[in-house]
């Protein structure tokens, strides 16, 4: 029994070891959870800054969006009929009258002809589809037939 009791002493380890062992997989435990938390903190934070800088984009196309509106509305004001006969009339033209028109005839010149549009409508002929007599038949009739056939009751082949 010493014998045994010998060699469990021998083995056993110090009661230091066994608290320095507690205190490594604790600090290896704590080690752990700060990486973990680093990594998830470090994404987080990679998130925020896209959805921010997404954020300003889209600002920024409402931001341009409105300024295109604003720049068509200005050409559309630009080349409102008003506008041009204010501007033409400023820039010394006047509107013509009818015995200051002179039109000159052009040889060989052809005027445009209007658009031509779908023809004039002709009466509808209804087509129907028909189906030849060998797709009429229903797989049951033709393996009912093809039964008969097999057993002698018809003699006729199609």
């Amino acid at each position: 029994m010493d014998r045994v009791s010998s060699i469990s002493q021998a083995y056993s380890q110090a009661p230091w070891r066994k608290q320095l062992q507690i205190i490594g997989l604790f600090l290896l435990l704590v080690v752990f959870v700060a990486l973990i938390a680093g990594i998830y903190l470090n994404v987080t934070a990679r998130a925020a800054t896209l959805g921010r800088e997404i954020l300003m984009m889209q600002s920024q196309i409402q931001n341009l969006d409105l300024e295109i509106a604003d720049l068509e509305t200005r050409l559309a004001i630009a080349n409102s009929g008003q506008e041009m006969q204010d501007r033409s009339i400023a820039l010394g033209f006047h509107p013509v009258e009818k015995d200051e028109m002179t039109f000159i005839a052009v040889p060989g010149y052809s005027p445009r002809w209007g658009a031509v549009m779908a023809p004039a409508p002709e009466p509808v002929e209804v087509v129907s589809a028909s189906l030849p007599a060998d797709y009429t038949e229903s797989l049951f009739d033709w393996l009912i037939r093809r039964a008969q056939i097999q057993f002698g009751r018809l003699e006729v082949l199609p």
